[in-house]
Formats: structure tokens, sequence, C-alpha cells
């Protein structure tokens, strides 16, 4: 997850334009962007064109999903400090990216009155400024779907106004979202699954399931404009078009099944099983195996515990993966080689088994929903800890 932001561009915001308090004519659509081939553009993207006509006539795009790439953005993308910042540029130079890797580019016509319009745009203006075009990125609530629909809303309400969303849709979990739209990325979504906890499984509201921006799409589609005093109403939407239409999807095809997540842990899981039962057949213990799988759950732990107790990430809070990967499990990787220090061993092997077991209950109980490829390596751990176990009590009973 985190890496696969690095291949991200890094785009300038150019000044925008002045306000303009001279009789024209606006046009304000919603453009989205299907998915494309790379990570950060599974989920598709969102921004507001703004269009005048005249002598004087722009055609610009408000992206807000810019980010300035430095030496330290992957500390803060680690801690959930991610900034972005909105971006306008003329509207041709947007579009030929999405043309180029082949993603279909929608556009809505908001039907707001030349008011409303002039509105909305100078509000843009005000947030492109550079005192106000930065923003605190959050994925699930505050990126560069929700941003755009945000702006609208805000606008709306200062005529009186709102936006009513037919949430008649089936709603589904953060976590079922994220996984459909990235559904061919297996080691993405087991990534994911491993870094976010149990607040990625609440079911989400309609509102909230606008952070994807092609369901931002569909919803403002079926939306209408209400109007708070007379209970009028009136689509949010004039008109739809395809501005670039993609007989193909660029994502990516499936994770061939032999290099799956599952697979890799399967086969993991042989070899361990394998050195372990030569282990107990000849009676002899190889630390070595040990010192490598506790310095990898160490390490990986590390990174778990950081997401649960410093990052401000959401959904990383309350994640039940913290019982089997912890810094703990350095100690079987380095005390094993002090003699008077395997007591400590063994203790921590019966609490890894216990945790283990506590692990597999709440999966069983529904508490939080895994990838099911942890469950061999769920096997590893509680295979070397019991190995250790037996080989502990029969050098005890010998002594």
């Amino acid at each position: 997850m985190l890496f696969s932001v690095l291949g991200a561009r890094a785009a300038f915001p150019v000044r925008a334009p002045h306000r303009i308090s001279e009789p024209d004519t606006f046009c304000v659509s919603l453009i989205t962007c299907a998915p494309g081939p790379e990570v950060y553009q599974l989920f598709g993207h969102s921004a507001l064109r703004v269009q005048r006509s005249g002598i004087y006539g722009f055609d610009l795009v408000y992206n807000y999903g810019v980010f300035s790439f430095s030496d330290d953005f992957v500390i803060k993308f680690t801690q959930g400090h991610t900034d972005y910042m909105l971006a306008v540029y003329d509207f041709d130079h947007f579009i030929i990216d999405y043309i180029v890797r082949g993603s279909t580019v929608y556009e809505q016509k908001l039907n707001l009155t030349q008011e409303e319009c002039k509105e909305l745009f100078d509000a843009l203006c005000e947030n492109a400024a550079s005192e106000n075009r930065t923003y605190r990125y959050n994925f699930l609530f505050d990126n560069c779907a929700t941003r755009p629909r945000d702006k609208i809303e805000e606008m709306l309400a200062s005529h009186g106004e709102h936006i009513e969303y037919t949430d008649d849709e089936k709603l589904y979990t953060f976590r079922e979202l994220i996984r459909h739209y990235a559904k061919n990325y297996s080691w993405l979504t087991f990534g994911i699954d491993l870094a976010l906890g149990r607040d990625l499984d609440r079911t989400a509201t309609w509102r909230e399931h606008m952070f994807i921006p092609m369901l931002l799409h569909k919803a403002c589609g079926k939306a209408t404009i209400v109007d708070s005093d007379t209970m009028s109403e009136r689509p949010l939407v004039s008109n739809s078009r395809e501005l670039y239409h993609s007989d193909y999807s660029p994502v990516k095809q499936p994770t061939p099944w032999f290099v799956t997540p599952m697979a890799c842990a399967i086969y993991f899981f042989l070899f361990i099983l394998s050195l372990t039962a030569i282990e107990m057949y000849y009676l002899s213990g190889n630390r070595w195996i040990d010192t490598i799988l506790g310095i990898i759950m160490c390490i990986s732990g590390l990174i778990i515990y950081f997401l649960v107790f410093a990052s401000e990430h959401p959904a990383t809070s309350f994640n039940i993966h913290a019982l089997w990967l912890t810094p703990f499990a350095i100690i079987p990787a380095v005390l094993p080689y002090i003699r008077k220090a395997r007591p400590v061993v063994y203790g921590y092997h019966i609490v890894n088994i216990l945790l283990l077991i506590l692990f597999v209950v709440l999966v069983a109980c529904g508490v939080q929903c895994i990838d099911w490829a942890v469950l061999p390596l769920i096997g590893v751990s509680a295979l070397r800890s019991f190995n250790f176990i037996y080989h502990y009590k029969r050098q005890s009973s010998v002594l």
C-alpha cells in the first residue's frame, strides 16, 4: 500500500483565473474517470470542470487529487499526515492522461443556475489560492471525490437548497467496496486487509459510498436538488455524456492463482511443515528457522502496532492482526541462543498459541474480516511454537 503511491506524478497548481462580475455564460460539470492500471488509479478519479463562453472564455479543471512528493513523503503517508492540494489547469491537459491510459471519461453537466455556477466558481477560485489549496487527505472520508461533492453541497446550501440522493442501492462495508475495485490485485487486498482493522467492516452509508469516484458518478446521476422552502425538485445532472470511450479496461488481469497470497502462504506452510517434521523425527532443532520467522514477524508487528497506536489513518485503531503479529516476536528470534533465557522463550510460545486460538475464535465470531491467506501463516506460527514446546519439555524431562 505504502510504496504503490510512489509512482504517482506530482503536479503543481497554477494560478486560478480572477473572479469576474460581468455577465457571462458558465457551465460546471462533474468529471469522472474510470479506473486505470496502477494501484493508485484503481478507484477512478473525480474533478470539477468549469467552462466560460465568450471572448474571454476558458475551460478549466479543478483537481483535488494532487500531492507534492518530498523526501519525507513515505513517513508522512504512514502517519496519515499526507497533504493533498487543489490544482487548476487546462482541461485538455487533464483529459489527455486518461485517453493515453485508456480510461473512459464521463461528464455530468450540473443543473445549476448561472448565479449558482458563478458562486461555485468563486468558491473554487478561493479554494485554489495558495493559502487554501492544501488539505489533509483521508482516503475514506476526504478525498478527490468527496471534495467536489461537498463544494457543490455547500454552494447549494447558501441558496437554501440541498441534494437528495437516492439510497435504494445495496449497501456494502468499506472493505467490500475496496475489495471489489481491487479484486484483480490480490496482493494489494492482502496488504489492505492486514493493515486496516475492524472499522473497515462497518457498513457504509450511501453517502459514505461516494468516496469511490465511480459511485459518486452513479449517485449524482440519480440525485435531485430540493428547495428547502418550496420543496420543489430538479435533477442534479441536466446532461450526461462520455467525453472519451474506451472499448477495454486498462485494469490489469487478475493475479495468476499460483502466485496469489493464498498459494504462496500454502507453499510456505508446507515448506515449514516439512522442516519441522524432519526436526521432530531426528529430535533436532533448527533455531535459524525461528530466527528468520521471528525477525519477519517482529518487523510486521512493528508496522501493525504503529498503524494501531500512532497513525491517523482511518480504520487502523482496532486490528486483531496485532494478536499474532507483534514486536515481541523478537523473543523467539534471539533468546533461544541464550540457554538461561529459554524458559522465557517457552513462556512466549505458550502465550503465542493462546493468542492464535483467540485470533481464530474472533475471526469465527465475525469480529473482523480477514484475507484467508492469513490462515496458513497462522498455522506456521502455531507449528513453530508447538515444535519449541515439544523440544523444551523433552529436554527438561531428560535433565
